[in-house]
């Protein structure tokens, strides 16, 4: 009697015997591979002046010492995130789905405090070295002072009896690395082949020194404010692994 290989079991073997040991491989590590889903925040945060205090605040008035000795007072904030990318240490990218798209933070409500949720993502499981975190001009906000506008600061500076009201406004666009190799106890960021509930990863830029270098009695142009933001978000948005 003549013994039948059903259809179906020809179908799997014969793919499987024709790969390669490298392919079987891969193939192999495709059926292992997970995912997890990532939630991504946004907030901000101060860092000491060079005496050692910390930004305060007067309800929603943030209130801080610059480098050249103005106390400065925001009154309104917003800085816009554009998208945000997580990317794997092999190179692979993964873009956050943002919310509600471009996000005009406002920092009165996040600023050493509360976050903000940007969006989410699901990525595959794996180490995660860097997040490229673009800022660009918000086409939504609630408040309508930020519409058009990456940055938007509206306040004054006060240095003995010199007293200086701004609004600063910038349309400027840039893309920002920031490193997450070592946010997990100094290991990258990762999700594991057993990640059953999401993750979360903050960004966080620090307020405070938009303002470094400038002292209020001189002019400022407009290439000057767009140069200052610029400097300040890609030396100081950084990034934490959780969500407080």
């Amino acid at each position: 009697m003549t013994r039948r290989i059903p259809t179906l079991a020809l179908a799997v073997l014969v793919p499987t015997l024709g790969l390669s040991t490298g392919c079987f491989d891969t193939f192999l590590d495709s059926l292992n591979e997970r995912s997890g889903v990532v939630d991504v925040f946004t907030t901000s945060q101060s860092t000491p002046d060079e005496a050692g205090n910390m930004a305060s605040r007067n309800g929603k008035q943030l209130m801080f010492t610059n480098n050249m000795g103005w106390n400065v007072f925001i009154n309104e904030g917003f800085v816009t995130t554009s998208a945000v990318t997580l990317l794997a240490c092999d190179g692979e990218r993964f873009d956050v789905d943002m919310y509600w798209g471009a996000l005009a933070e406002d920092l009165s409500t996040t600023a050493d405090a509360d976050l903000a949720g940007v969006g989410g993502v699901q990525a595959h499981s794996g180490t995660y070295c860097d997040m490229l975190v673009e800022y660009g001009p918000a086409d939504e906000s609630d408040d309508p002072v930020a519409l058009g506008t990456t940055v938007y600061l509206t306040g004054s500076a006060v240095k003995g009896n010199q007293h200086v009201d701004f609004v600063w406004t910038s349309d400027i666009e840039l893309d920002v690395t920031v490193d997450i190799s070592d946010v997990e106890g100094g290991e990258p960021f990762s999700i594991s082949r057993e990640q059953y509930v999401s993750k979360k990863l903050t960004v966080t830029k620090a307020y405070n020194h938009f303002f470094d270098g400038v002292d209020f009695n001189e002019p400022i142009s407009q290439a000057d404010i767009d140069d200052l933001l610029t400097d300040s978000l890609r030396s100081f948005t950084s990034a934490f692994e959780g969500a407080s």
